[in-house]
């Protein structure tokens, strides 16, 4: 039986997040990228890339002026969200019910998280500098 706590369950390679059916409630832009949901939220300072199910793609930089940053303004529509991932690589993929896809790959070179998410019962997940997940909450 794969470990688990509040929010996520492990498997080998990956954290599952318990994202599925959740609600995007409010998209936040500043400096970062920020999806909040029914239960979680989620927090992206790196570069990410959002795929969209016809097959057109655009890379995204936290903290860009407006024309680099209204490709995720859809997301702020009531999507809601199908599935969720941490790797331990420090890759975050987020898909949504529509078939879009949000993947953020760390950057080695960064000297700070590429992205956190916070859930239920003190979850929080960071991608640490260089990629390394930080996992912290309540075991169940």
């Amino acid at each position: 039986m794969p470990a688990s706590m509040s929010g996520a369950q492990r498997f080998e390679g990956y954290w599952l997040l318990d994202l599925s059916g959740q609600l995007i409630l409010q998209l936040v832009l500043d400096f970062q990228v920020t999806l909040v949901l029914e239960h979680f939220r989620i927090t992206i300072e790196g570069s990410f890339v959002l795929e969209h199910p016809d097959g057109t793609s655009h890379v995204v930089e936290p903290g860009g002026d407006f024309d680099q940053l209204s490709p995720v303004l859809p997301l702020s529509r009531s999507k809601v969200v199908a599935e969720g991932r941490a790797f331990d690589d420090g890759r975050l993929e987020v898909v949504i019910q529509d078939g879009c896809r949000l993947s953020v790959v760390p950057e080695p070179e960064l000297a700070y998280e590429s992205w956190n998410i916070t859930g239920p019962d003190g979850l929080l997940i960071v991608s640490m500098p260089g990629g390394e997940l930080a996992v912290w909450g309540t075991s169940q």
